[in-house]
C-alpha cells in the first residue's frame, strides 16, 4: 500500500492558563480516536502516532482502519482498513503496532518506517479476540477471548508461533499491558462482580497472579485506567469517588473523595505495598497515563461535572506537584469511547495526545508543552 500523505490538521487557540499549543490533527468526517489503552502508541522518538477511524462510536473495534499521525509535518496518512482484531497490541513507546487481518495474517507496522510486515500467516485461534499487549522484544503478544462465562488471555510466541493458555477466570479482563521495561510483568485488570475493578500483576511465563492492593476494601473501585510507572513495578490508577455518577449527570458539585484516601483519587501502588494517594483534593481523575520516563501522570478531570469543561491535568508523581495543561479539552465525557479524552504522553514529554468531540465528531488533538511547564513541577 502506497503511503500518502494528507493535510488535516489546524492550529487552535493556545490554552488561556498553561499557554499550551493546541493542533487538532484529524478532521476527516469520521469517529478518530488515539489508541490509548494504557500504552501509547507511538514512535520512540516521539515524532509520529497511530490512531483509529471508522463510522462507529469506538474505532478501536471492527470495522476499523489503521492510521498514523506525523507532529512534525502535521499530516496523516491511512495504513490499513483490513482488519478484525478488536484492538491493536502494542508495547508503550516502541512505535510496533499488530493486529490482525481478515485472512488471518498477523501484521506488524513500524511507525518510524511505515514498514510492514507479516509476523503470522496462519492464526491459531478461532472466533472473535483482542489484541491487548506485546512485549518490548516483541517476542510475546498476549490475547484475549471470552467464551461463555470464562475468560482466557493466551501468549503467542512470536518467534515460535507456540501458542500457550497462560491464565483463566470467571472475571472480566481487561486493560492487559505488559510492562514496558522488564517485560516479564503482566498487569491485567479484574473486574470482580459485585466489587467492582482491581488488578493484578501476572508473570508472563507462568501466570502466577499478584494481587495489588486497589480497590475494596483497600480504595474505590477503579476505574481501570491503571499503567506501569517507568521501571519502578509500580502502577498508577485513578479510583472511582463516591456519587461518581454525578460528574456524568449534569450536575458539578464540589469534589468529595473516599474516605479511606480524601486527597485525592489518584493511587500508586506496587506489590506488596499499601496503596499512596497523589493528593489533588480538587480534582476528579478518571482516565490517566504517566510518562515513559515515570516522573509524570496525565489524566483529564471532571471536577467541572459532565457537561462541564473537562481539564486535562499533569502531575510529578515525585514532587507531588501538578498543573492544568488544558483548561477546558473540549470532550464531552459520555458513553461512546469516541468522547472520552484518554491523554497521554508522547515518549519525549513534548505532547499530550488526547481526543475531543465538542461538535460530537471526535478528532485527535495534541497539546504542545511549554519549555517550562514540566519543569515548573519539579
Amino acid at each position: 500500500m502506497a503511503i500518502k500523505w494528507h493535510a488535516e490538521a489546524c492550529d487552535l487557540a493556545p490554552d488561556p492558563c498553561s499557554g499550551a499549543r493546541i493542533t487538532r490533527l484529524t478532521s476527516s468526517v469520521m469517529s478518530n480516536v488515539n489508541l490509548y489503552f494504557e500504552q501509547p502508541y507511538g514512535s520512540p522518538d516521539g515524532r509520529r502516532i497511530a490512531y483509529a477511524r471508522s463510522t462507529t462510536a469506538d474505532p478501536r473495534l471492527p470495522p476499523t482502519e489503521l492510521c498514523a499521525a506525523d507532529l512534525q509535518t502535521l499530516r496523516i496518512t491511512p495504513l490499513d482498513a483490513d482488519i478484525v482484531s478488536t484492538w491493536f497490541a502494542t508495547s508503550s513507546w516502541s512505535g510496533k503496532v499488530h493486529y490482525l487481518r481478515r485472512n488471518g495474517e498477523l501484521i506488524r507496522v513500524d511507525l518510524t518506517s511505515l514498514n510492514k510486515e507479516i509476523v503470522m500467516t496462519h492464526w491459531p485461534l478461532e472466533g472473535p479476540v483482542t489484541l491487548w499487549t506485546v512485549s518490548p522484544n516483541l517476542r510475546y503478544l498476549i490475547v484475549g477471548q471470552r467464551r461463555e462465562n470464562d475468560n482466557f488471555l493466551y501468549r503467542i510466541d512470536l518467534k515460535s508461533q507456540e501458542l500457550t493458555l497462560f491464565y483463566r477466570g470467571d472475571d472480566i479482563l481487561n486493560h492487559v499491558q505488559i510492562n514496558h521495561v522488564d517485560g516479564r510483568q503482566v498487569l491485567v485488570q479484574r473486574n470482580i462482580r459485585g466489587k467492582g475493578a482491581t488488578h493484578a500483576i501476572l508473570d508472563l511465563m507462568t501466570g502466577k497472579e499478584t494481587p495489588l492492593r486497589i480497590g475494596e476494601p483497600y480504595t474505590g473501585s477503579s476505574t481501570g485506567h491503571a499503567s506501569w510507572v517507568g521501571a519502578t513495578g509500580r502502577i498508577v490508577t485513578p479510583v472511582q469517588w463516591p456519587g461518581m455518577s454525578v460528574a456524568f449527570s449534569g450536575t458539578a458539585n464540589r469534589p468529595s473523595h473516599d474516605n479511606r484516601h480524601p486527597q485525592g483519587n489518584l493511587i500508586v501502588v506496587g506489590p506488596g505495598e499499601d496503596p499512596i494517594t497523589f493528593e489533588a483534593p480538587e480534582h476528579l481523575f478518571n482516565h490517566s497515563s504517566a510518562s515513559r520516563c515515570g516522573h509524570y501522570f496525565v489524566a483529564e478531570s471532571l471536577r467541572h461535572g459532565i457537561p462541564g469543561a473537562v481539564e486535562i491535568v499533569v502531575g510529578d508523581l515525585e514532587s507531588g506537584k501538578y498543573r492544568t495543561l488544558v483548561s477546558d479539552c473540549g470532550s464531552q465525557g459520555g458513553g461512546p469511547a469516541c468522547s472520552h479524552v484518554h491523554a497521554w504522553f508522547t515518549a519525549d514529554n513534548r505532547h499530550v495526545i488526547y481526543n475531543a468531540d465538542p461538535w460530537g465528531i471526535s478528532h485527535v488533538h495534541k497539546a504542545e508543552l511549554p519549555e517550562d511547564f514540566l519543569l515548573s513541577l519539579r
